[in-house]
């Protein structure tokens, strides 16, 4: 191995080990809990395919009814949002029927009842402005369905800044666009080939 992938490879490491993760909404049970990522050794292997993450207390692979996970232990930008999933191995979520909605609320009532929104999720207008797609699989909310959940008058685009989908707006799983920058909790998903 090259000393420049070495460094790559222990920085990604240290990275990954510094990341959250989150223990898998079943039963009702708690959502989450900020656990070192530990990935399996050497030279960073991870176990495949989707670039599972193996760590004690999250196994996405184990639990494959179970689609939306909640992450309400720390608020990030959309982008760090975005990073947070994929450094578990998930992506962050999309929502792309009324079903998924279902599965959504059902998710951030079992994360903590008391909790209200926003939460990120994968929607995006950044590559040209009134044009939403979900960052994980580049295809238009709605693709294939129609469906969106924006709230009255959103999206809007306040101050010509809103770039990003968050869902909890004003309550339930109601959409609205807002800076990217801003932070808030966020939801992740396992991958699915349905829509991609």
């Amino acid at each position: 191995m090259s000393p420049k992938l070495a460094l790559v490879t222990v920085i990604l490491a240290i990275s990954l080990a510094t990341s959250y993760s989150a223990v898998p909404i079943q039963n009702g049970t708690s959502a989450v809990t900020p656990l070192p990522v530990r990935v399996n050794t050497p030279y960073f292997r991870v176990n495949t395919p989707y670039f599972r993450v193996n760590t004690p207390y999250f196994r996405a692979a184990h639990f494959p009814n179970q689609r939306y996970f909640v992450f309400n232990n720390r608020q990030v930008t959309f982008f760090e949002a975005w990073h947070q999933c994929a450094s578990i191995g998930l992506r962050l979520a999309s929502v792309n029927s009324a079903e998924d909605d279902t599965a959504l609320r059902l998710a951030l009532r079992a994360a903590d009842s008391n909790e209200v929104g926003p939460w990120w999720i994968a929607g995006t207008d950044l590559g040209k402005t009134g044009h939403f797609v979900w960052i994980t699989t580049m295809k238009p909310l709605g693709y294939r369905t129609g469906y969106t959940n924006f709230g009255p008058g959103q999206p809007d685009n306040a101050g010509g800044v809103e770039h990003c989908v968050e869902a909890g707006w004003r309550s339930g799983t109601t959409w609205n666009d807002r800076n990217c920058e801003v932070r808030n909790r966020y939801v992740c998903e396992t991958y699915t080939s349905e829509y991609c």
